[in-house]
């Protein structure tokens, strides 16, 4: 009589799909430390024509050996950094336009246009140029067509923002009008 008999049961649920440097991004898989590795790159996916890049899971930072010239290294490492923190810290989804833009224009700002570096001495103005430039040329190798609209969306709030640095309220976007001035205090040892 097969109305007695027990049901089958269930079928065990499927397995997870694997992690890719997506999903891993989106989930905002960040380990206690930042791997950094050496090597050759190639020119598909992530590693396209970058100086450095980030993969994941976890979050590593890669530096393309077949790219860097000669006293680069420290400016890739910079730029990375910055979207290391923007995913790990700031929970930023650089999978989506808009915050990659954003973390874009804020690693330009510390990397390819900072302030000091011999083009860009004087004139805001060109670092700034710079700045917007750089982080539409490198949003555009994921986002061709928005490109230009998420960075000008975002360019002044992302410039604005220097984090990680700490502002006077803890870590968080810090301003020039609450970047403390250095003054000796007058009862401190050594002060004129």
């Amino acid at each position: 009589f097969p109305f007695l008999l027990p049901s089958p049961p269930p079928p065990p649920p499927p397995p997870p799909p694997p992690m890719t440097p997506h999903s891993a991004l989106q989930n905002h898989r960040c380990g206690s430390e930042l791997a950094i590795s050496c090597r050759k790159c190639g020119v598909e996916g992530a590693e396209g024509c970058a100086r450095a890049y980030l993969e994941a899971p976890p979050v590593a930072l890669v530096l393309c050996a077949n790219r860097l010239e000669e006293g680069e290294a420290e400016d890739a490492l910079r730029h990375e950094l910055v979207h290391a923190y923007d995913i790990c810290a700031a929970k930023r989804d650089l999978t989506k336009c808009m915050p990659l833009a954003y973390s874009e224009v804020r690693a330009a700002r510390e990397s390819e246009c900072k302030k000091g570096t011999i083009s860009y001495p004087f004139c805001e103005w060109f670092r700034e140029s710079c700045i917007r430039r750089t982080a539409a040329n490198a949003t555009r190798t994921i986002f061709p067509a928005e490109a230009d609209w998420c960075v000008g969306e975002v360019f002044k709030e992302a410039l604005a923002d220097l984090a990680p640095t700490p502002s006077d309220s803890g870590l968080g976007p810090r301003t020039p009008a609450s970047i403390p001035t250095m003054t000796p205090r007058a009862d401190a040892p050594n002060a004129r």
